[in-house]
């Protein structure tokens, strides 16, 4: 069976080469303003869908938080439990599908955050992570969901890009088709050169929404911005939702 590109590209040595600038203090400014705009018990439960190498779980267990972090990426959780068990934290990392693990614990704060969403080529793939998100949450949680902004993407997006990290030199190219944005990345260093792609489809505010209402939840509060600027569809830089559920 052919691997999806992230089964891929998030095991690989170089993807947390070629986004080392998605860094600890980025990190810090989101769960900072989602702590803003969150009432959360000193004893809340945590739960980040998607989480990578842990940025933001790891942020909200130094906080005192019961964090769990589930991601399909092997590598990623192992850097994620490596560092939290280095700094004793109260952090549990799980390989699984975010669409479709399960728990029997209900949670005060689901994350599903950097855009780790829109993976799948069909809108019932994508869109049946919020049926998990219903049955997880606890009846006054909160589900913040951070996601790229469509619009803005698709006006603004860049066709080639290059850099160098340490040797690694990086070539990036762009391109909006059917309906996802589509990225390839050539890696090269030493002679060696490998290639990996990104695809993630594009969804409007709208169409989130509607998804979401129709798995019983409710969205709370829009914005733009990790500072809280008000979402804007051509210029917001990101669509950030916090929802509940109905009532």
């Amino acid at each position: 069976m052919t691997k999806l590109w992230f089964e891929e590209w998030f095991e690989s040595e170089e993807y947390l080469t070629v986004y080392r600038h998605r860094n600890s203090e980025e990190a810090e400014i989101l769960v900072s303003f989602i702590l803003n705009k969150v009432n959360l018990p000193t004893d809340a439960k945590v739960l980040d869908l998607g989480c990578g190498a842990g940025r933001h779980a790891l942020l909200l267990a130094k906080k005192g938080f019961a964090v769990t972090g589930v991601d399909q990426s092997a590598k990623l959780l192992s850097v994620a439990d490596d560092e939290a068990k280095k700094n004793g934290l109260h952090a549990m990392f799980v390989r699984d599908d975010i669409r479709t693990v399960h728990f029997h614990e209900k949670f005060n704060l689901i994350l599903n955050v950097f855009t780790s969403f829109g993976y799948f080529e069909n809108d019932e793939d994508n869109f049946s992570i919020f049926t998990n998100v219903e049955s997880l949450l606890t009846d006054e949680g909160i589900f913040v969901f951070d996601f790229l902004n469509a619009q803005n993407v698709k006006e603004n997006l860049v066709p080639i890009s290059r850099t160098e990290i340490d040797g690694l030199v990086i070539e990036q190219s762009r391109k909006i088709e059917a309906n996802n944005v589509v990225k390839d990345i050539t890696l090269t260093q030493n002679g060696s050169v490998k290639n990996f792609r990104e695809s993630v489809r594009l969804y409007t505010k709208q169409d989130v929404i509607e998804a979401m209402s129709k798995n019983n939840l409710s969205v709370e509060m829009i914005f733009g911005s990790y500072s809280g600027d008000p979402f804007d569809e051509r210029s917001s830089s990101r669509l950030i939702l916090l929802c509940k559920k109905k009532k």
